[in-house]
């Protein structure tokens, strides 16, 4: 009767073992499950963010574009008219105040900079970590190349202070002597560049929209395969 009862026991000792493994194992499942959704929630959020910004971003992407495409049709506007050796007339004003006012403009950064202090392997999807890095490294490198150039600073520092009566952002800039600003070597170059520049940047602005249309369109299908989970 002893065996008997030192069987029972054993068994019904290593039942309880088993049971205790088990719920352990359960215990460490749920706790991982839930991790993982805190994890899940986050990612979410954080694409949310990322995606609204971008979305923000294509509309200075436009602006952007345009400003210099503006640039761009001045600036070979008023080379047009220097070769034609043309008379002055009104909107020589406002392209000489136009051919400076464009500039280079950067992502809005905070969503991405959280993103990377949260840990950029929280976005699962290799895609969307490729072109969020691309997409962000290509705005400060741009903005870097501009703060070198200083084309629009080279104009209110050097230009309109030597060679205009009067300047007013964006609408005109009335030459002191237009005869002798259309042979003056100085501006001819700085004309040269700013044309130089416009098609140089009007041509990244785009590459920025298509890299945020191409973020924004992935981004947009992990959110709503994440809806459907």
């Amino acid at each position: 009767m002893s065996e008997q009862n030192t069987t029972r026991y054993l068994k019904y000792a290593i039942g309880e073992i088993i049971l205790v493994v088990i719920g352990i194992l359960i215990a460490l499942q749920i706790n991982n499950w839930n991790e993982q959704r805190k994890i899940d929630k986050v990612e979410k959020e954080m694409l949310t963010s990322l995606y609204k910004s971008i979305a923000n971003d294509t509309i200075r992407w436009n602006s952007e574009f345009e400003g210099y495409n503006e640039q761009l049709v001045y600036g070979n506007y008023i080379k047009q008219k220097f070769q034609e050796n043309a008379s002055h007339e009104k909107r020589l004003d406002t392209a000489f105040a136009l051919i400076s006012s464009s500039y280079l403009q950067e992502a809005e950064h905070i969503p991405f900079n959280n993103l990377l202090n949260k840990g950029i392997d929280i976005v699962k999807n290799d895609s969307i970590k490729f072109y969020l890095n691309r997409y962000y490294d290509h705005s400060k490198d741009l903005e870097e190349v501009e703060n070198y150039f200083e084309n629009s600073k080279y104009y209110r520092q050097h230009i309109y202070p030597k060679y205009f009566k009067s300047y007013k952002y964006g609408r005109e800039a009335i030459p002191i002597d237009y005869e002798q600003l259309k042979t003056n070597s100085e501006f001819k170059i700085a004309l040269d560049y700013t044309i130089n520049d416009a098609y140089f940047y009007r041509g990244w602005s785009e590459h920025k929209k298509e890299d945020a249309l191409r973020l924004l369109g992935l981004i947009q299908e992990e959110l709503q395969l994440k809806d459907n989970d």
